[in-house]
């Protein structure tokens, strides 16, 4: 929006310009205004209908960033596993407002607990070795089923804003 208030603004400078710089005419030629060239009226047109098109699908959901990805992990194989996580990851379509964590908690010798979760929802949790093909393969599962969780989550949101679960509010 303020590039376009600029973009006005300099446009009726130039437009008005010469009609300010020049002392020797009339005072009736100074008030008179050119009209602008074609290309100019359709570029702000364009320009217009661009700003309108763009407050219309701007809303407080869209600025919000999604599908953050947030690595918590301690050990190389929990590192390990958050690289082949972030590799496979592909988010389902229609998935929005939600932050993937990735932690990690220490457990017993050489393992150690990982979970993923979603908005404060555990949605996988397993045990990790430093063995590098098990990290690979939890890694994908974990993926699988961070996919198969925010599928269900938009379906499920869509049920429950369905018209059929309005109600009066009179009971």
């Amino acid at each position: 929006m303020k590039q376009f208030a600029y973009i006005l603004f300099f446009l009726t400078i130039a437009l008005t310009g010469n009609a300010q710089t020049d002392t020797t005419k009339t005072k009736q030629d100074t008030t008179q205004l050119k009209e602008a060239p074609e290309s100019l009226q359709k570029l702000i047109g364009e320009i217009t209908a661009q700003t309108k098109e763009q407050q219309e699908e701007s809303t407080d959901a869209n600025l919000e960033l999604d599908g953050m990805l947030f690595d918590e992990t301690k050990t190389k194989s929990g590192r390990d596993f958050y690289d082949y996580f972030y590799n496979a990851w592909q988010a389902p379509p229609g998935a929005s407002n939600y932050s993937i964590f990735i932690t990690e908690k220490p457990y017993r010798l050489m393992t150690t607990q990982i979970e993923v979760k979603i908005n404060e929802t555990t949605v996988f949790q397993s045990f990790l070795q430093p063995r590098g093909d098990i990290v690979e393969q939890l890694a994908h599962q974990a993926v699988a089923r961070t996919q198969l969780y925010l599928a269900n989550y938009e379906e499920l949101k869509r049920q429950l804003e369905g018209e059929d679960r309005s109600g009066t509010g009179i009971f």
